[in-house]
This record gives C-alpha cells, sequence and structure tokens, in this order.
C-alpha cells in the first residue's frame, strides 16, 4: 500500500465489489470514509462499520432523490471535518437488451442508476468541494463507450455515455475550483456475479478489483493536478 494523501473520502454504492476495495485501502492508508448504500440494507451497513471500528460511516438512502443526496452531504462534512477530499461513484447495474426489446422501466432504471444517481449525489459533492477550493471526483464508466456499441448494449452504453458527458462537463465546471473530475472506464470486472453470469468467458483477463481500486485511489490523489476530464480506459490483465 502505498502513501495516500487522501484523508477524507465517500463512496456510492458502498457493498459492490469494487466499492468494498476502495474503502478497505482508503481506511489502510489512514483516510476516514463514508459511504452510501440503499435502504434495506440495515444490517449489511452495520456489519461494515463494525468491521472498520469507527473509520467508516454508512448512510442509508435514495441517490436519486435530491434531498437525500444533500443531506447525505451535509451529514458527510459533519463526520469528516468539514471537507471530502474525493468522492468514487461506484453505482451502476447492466442490462442486456436491443432498443427494441427494451422496456420503457428497463431504460428509466439503467439512466436512474447510471446517470442520475451521479449527477445528483455528484454535484452535491462538487458543490461541498467548491467551498475548499480542491477536491477529485471519480465516476466508473464502461470502456465500450468509446468504441462501436454493440448488439444489444444500446441501452446501456446510451446511459453510460451520458454519464461520459457529465465527466467532461463537471471538470470543465470545476477547473476554476481547483476540483478534478475522471472517469475509468473498465472492461468487466472479475466478481462473484459476473462470473455466475459469465460462466463461459475467460475471467483471467478480466478486470481485478484490489487493482482497480487502487487505480482508482492513485488517479484521485491530490498530486494529480494536471487529470481532469478524462475518460480513462481500463484494460483487463492488470498486472
Amino acid at each position: 500500500m502505498y502513501s495516500s494523501q487522501i484523508k477524507t473520502a465517500t463512496v456510492a454504492a458502498c457493498f459492490s465489489v469494487t466499492a468494498q476495495e476502495i474503502i478497505a485501502q482508503l481506511i489502510e492508508s489512514g483516510a476516514q470514509v463514508v459511504g452510501y448504500g440503499r435502504v434495506g440494507d440495515e444490517l449489511r451497513a452495520k456489519d461494515l462499520e463494525n468491521k472498520y471500528n469507527g473509520k467508516l460511516t454508512v448512510l442509508l438512502g435514495d441517490l436519486t432523490d435530491e434531498e437525500t443526496c444533500r443531506a447525505f452531504v451535509a451529514k458527510s462534512l459533519d463526520i469528516l471535518g468539514g471537507s471530502i477530499d474525493a468522492h468514487y461513484h461506484c453505482a451502476g447495474i447492466f442490462l442486456w437488451s436491443t432498443w427494441e426489446d427494451a422496456e420503457p422501466k428497463d431504460i428509466e432504471r439503467l439512466f436512474s442508476v447510471n446517470f442520475t444517481t451521479a449527477w445528483m449525489l455528484g454535484r452535491e459533492i462538487f458543490s461541498a468541494m467548491k467551498q475548499k477550493e480542491a477536491g477529485s471526483i471519480m465516476y466508473v464508466s464502461a470502456r465500450d463507450t468509446i468504441r462501436n456499441v454493440s448488439y444489444g448494449f444500446g441501452p446501456y452504453m446510451a446511459s453510460k455515455r451520458a454519464l461520459n458527458g457529465l465527466v467532461e462537463s463537471q471538470a470543465a465546471e470545476g477547473v476554476q475550483y481547483g476540483i478534478k473530475v475522471n472517469a475509468v472506464l473498465p472492461t468487466i470486472i472479475d466478481t462473484e456475479v459476473n462470473r455466475k453470469g459469465m460462466p463461459d468467458i475467460d475471467h483471467n483477463e478480466w478486470v481485478n478489483p484490489s487493482q482497480f481500486a487502487s487505480l482508482m485511489i492513485e488517479l484521485t490523489q491530490p498530486a494529480k493536478t494536471n487529470l481532469t476530464g478524462a475518460l480513462i480506459p481500463v484494460q483487463g490483465k492488470m498486472l
């Protein structure tokens, strides 16, 4: 573990595999962390908080709700001593579907999780960082958003391309305030869910979650002063 300059951080979708790797590595480096999850995960939240003995607080609520996001960030600032050095937005869902077959509720859910949570919570994080004129926001998009979209990936990639647009434009808005906004664009991340969902694909070429988390933390270090507005592809087999 390298020496991190990040002392306070927030992590959205804190029960996801990538988010839990980020939380573990940040806390190991000495950071205080606030995680965000969904209502209904109270037991998991308590277990996760107990695991880190006061270094992690988990808040539960709807990240597509404006008032909830505003309250989350206000409470996070109280917990973290008034500033957020870095935010990691790991919320996301995947759906394989053609545009012809996709139900309106499917499109709504894809954009709600993959884009709206990022915009709604991200703007509150941005406003908090603006007061300190410093901070870094890292989103998770998808590598194939910068390639031709394959059959069956249209709705999913459309929601992630909307996220890419948020990253680039929010970065432009943040330059004068010292706020860096970027996104990592991974291929398939090696998780148990993905292995079960794609049993016939060679997972040895997938992105290792621990290495992926380390990269995200490294890219959000305060020393990365000129890195903003970047859409950073992350290939499999990270060694």
